[in-house]
């Protein structure tokens, strides 16, 4: 949530961003020939790529380095009694006013404050004043005001308005399952990927042969009926989440363990050891989201930690915070790191039958080698276990990398009258570039498929790089369009490389440009890439 300066100075970053991307093909407005659908987004050809490259990061980042985290892909629908249990269903709503003048709705925390604190401040009142029964909008208004200190304004114009008294909104997606009538089922549209890998958690446990401490891992669509979506991708009715839930130990148990003057045991890759309370746990996984954004480009002016204040934390969680990002309307929610306790696996126990407890062998033989009963030792080692979870918005991810990359410096130009041209580059990490290289014959008579040109283009397919073969216009515009899309490195292919076997190699963001031979070209690719 920011001011209204801050939205004003930001308008017109978006406003570049949300050109590009459909100019260029990476995202468009859902069912537009139709007037669209509002929250509701098209990754066209570059996005996909774009998209599937940052999955494909946090992957390899999250599960594939890891000998201690699976994966999963769950359905996106399940049967009420899963979302009942969660909460979701009873719980799941947000505080929505109407503007008596121009008839929109909104959060109430989504008004126009002067801080972010009073947003904060603001959505609990409301949420206190519907669980209270209240209705009148003049008490309800005036009362904000006593704890604020002013009446919040109309996000859209900037100006005093009428608001209705807020009422709740549930945001979950309703879907009748098998034949209407007798027999028929109700489900949800999930509303969050974490629910269904608790469901599962004992499944995936056994299968993958999994001991605690283990995580699982999914990116996957999550749904949300938000009143009011807004700033592009950030706010949307249909997102997707890659969510890691990280199962641990209870404080319970290591106190028993350090009672018994057990010796610890080191983590793997540098994970807290075996007697680590769970603080250590979300404190280090606080440090590997951190981290992960620094390996994938992103600066740390560009991001903040926000501290969950004790009134906002849910009643089971013991510590939480959202990492946020400088987007181009102001600071907002790109991760959530929570610690759950061990209240899903829990809530989905009672409501299931299911026993989710895990027994831990190794905590029974520690506990019993020091000298404890059996039957005791036994009884501490079975426990539900407590859950520390990173969960972050892919197309918020996919916002924020756009933002980040994006940037516009001044070239010399050939045009008529003008030293020089605005140059808009997307400086893009080169693993996430939807294009890695581009191969551009000069001329059309070195562009045939039998051509040299043409054959470095298919080896370099082969290879497994995202490549592009471009052979129309001239130069100085291929290498824009390259620049604009994020392709660090353009192949030219010239009349000179008859003779030479040498490609020209230009360089998106120094520049450089470094003649390389034919056969060279290959290993100097793969060797920047794993070099950035």
């Amino acid at each position: 949530m920011g001011t209204l300066g801050e939205q004003v100075s930001g308008m017109e970053q978006m406003d570049k961003l949300v050109t590009l991307c459909k100019r260029r093909g990476f995202v468009f407005q859902n069912s537009e020939v139709y007037s669209g659908l509002a929250g509701f987004w098209d990754y066209g050809p570059l996005g996909v790529e774009l998209k599937r490259n940052i999955e494909r990061f946090w992957w390899n980042y999250m599960v594939r380095r890891r000998d201690n985290v699976a994966g999963l892909d769950a359905a996106l629908i399940g049967p009420e009694a899963v979302w009942v249990a969660s909460g979701h269903v009873g719980a799941f709503h947000d505080a929505l006013v109407d503007d008596k003048n121009s008839k929109e709705r909104f959060r109430i925390d989504q008004l126009l404050y002067h801080t972010e604190e009073d947003a904060e401040a603001a959505e609990i009142y409301a949420l206190e004043a519907i669980e209270a029964g209240v209705t009148d909008e003049t008490k309800f208004w005036d009362g904000l005001k006593e704890k604020i200190g002013y009446y919040p304004l109309n996000p859209n114009t900037g100006k005093a308005s009428r608001f209705t008294a807020p009422r709740q909104f549930n945001l979950m997606f309703k879907q009748g399952i098998g034949a209407t009538g007798e027999g028929g089922q109700t489900g949800y549209l999930r509303a969050e990927t974490c629910q269904p890998i608790f469901v599962d958690f004992d499944s995936v446990r056994v299968t993958a042969r999994q001991r605690v401490p283990f995580g699982i891992a999914q990116i996957g669509k999550a749904f949300r009926n938000e009143i009011n979506p807004r700033n592009f991708l950030f706010r949307a009715r249909e997102f997707s989440q890659m969510e890691l839930e990280f199962f641990v130990r209870p404080d319970s148990l290591i106190e028993q363990l350090k009672a018994a003057q057990v010796a610890e045991t080191p983590g793997l890759h540098d994970q807290p050891g075996s007697l680590a309370p769970t603080q250590h746990w979300y404190e280090y996984w606080l440090g590997e989201r951190r981290s992960y954004y620094t390996a994938l480009g992103i600066r740390d002016e560009f991001l903040r930690i926000h501290d969950h204040p004790p009134e906002k934390l849910a009643h089971y969680a013991k510590a939480a915070c959202d990492i946020e990002f400088l987007f181009p309307f102001g600071w907002g929610e790109l991760e959530g790191i929570h610690h759950r306790g061990d209240y899903d696996l829990r809530q989905h126990q009672e409501h299931s039958g299911k026993k989710f407890e895990y027994f831990d062998d190794d905590a029974h033989r520690l506990l019993t080698e020091s000298g404890m009963n059996k039957d005791e030792a036994r009884r501490l080692a079975t426990y539900l276990p407590n859950c520390i979870e990173t969960s972050v918005g892919l197309d918020r991810t996919f916002l924020a990398v756009l933002t980040a990359a994006y940037d516009e410096d001044e070239q010399d130009t050939k045009h008529e009258g003008k030293e020089a041209d605005i140059r808009i580059v997307l400086r893009l990490h080169p693993r996430l570039a939807p294009v890695t290289c581009a191969v551009f014959p000069l001329s059309k008579k070195l562009s045939g498929p039998d051509s040299k040109a043409y054959k470095l283009y298919r080896t370099l397919i082969e290879m497994g790089l995202s490549c592009e073969f471009d052979d129309a216009g001239s130069i100085g515009k291929r290498y824009r369009r390259m620049d604009e899309i994020g392709t660090p490195w353009c192949l030219t292919y010239d009349f000179d490389s008859e003779e030479d076997g040498a490609v020209t190699v230009r360089d998106r963001d120094s520049l450089s440009q470094d003649r390389v031979s034919l056969e060279e070209v290959p290993t100097l690719l793969i060797q920047k890439l794993s070099e950035s």
